[in-house]
């Protein structure tokens, strides 16, 4: 009987914390369900650190991958219960940035997300409403760390930076 308890208290600390093996998802146009080809899906791992009261969280593990034709993609995960469920942030040119943690523009908190095999992330087209300097900040604020020149997500959307300095310019900022 303690066996089986102890099994159920490793199964349910595990599937609580970062500990993902592999996932799988797709991506997909929010209104025609078409699958997106090329959509790059960028996942970050942290863990929490410091003294209660007093945390504060690094990063552990970035993974980026870019969805196939049929808009699969696969993420080697992380087995580590010391480590935070990931927060993934989905782009293609041409769609609305799908975050984990909130939803743009208006920042909503994106309420019960959690990354099971098989999760569909649609993504929204760009509106001619949205502005390109508040998506990129948006894009900013989609994680914490700086990743570099050879990244593939900002590779992606490196080109909305210059649409976006267009647009302040026009605001005279």
């Amino acid at each position: 009987m303690k066996i089986r308890l102890y099994a159920l208290i490793v199964f349910l600390l595990f599937s609580a914390t970062g500990c993902y093996a592999t996932i799988t998802g797709s991506v997909v146009d929010a209104e025609t369900g078409e699958p997106i080809e090329g959509a790059v899906v960028l996942v970050e791992w942290t863990k929490t650190k410091g003294l209660p009261g007093m945390t504060h969280t690094e990063s552990y593990k970035v993974i980026e991958a870019v969805t196939d034709k049929e808009g699969n993609v696969t993420i080697s995960g992380v087995f580590n219960p010391t480590v935070n469920p990931p927060q993934v942030t989905v782009y293609k040119k041409g769609y609305v940035a799908w975050n984990s943690r909130v939803i743009f523009p208006d920042y909503k908190r994106r309420e019960g997300f959690k990354w099971v095999n098989g999760y569909i992330f649609r993504l929204e087209r760009f509106k001619s409403e949205y502005t390109h300097e508040a998506h990129v900040s948006f894009l900013l604020h989609s994680y914490s760390f700086g990743l570099g020149a050879n990244s593939k997500f900002e590779k992606a959307w490196n080109w909305e930076i210059l649409i976006s300095e267009k647009e302040a310019k026009k605001k005279g900022k």
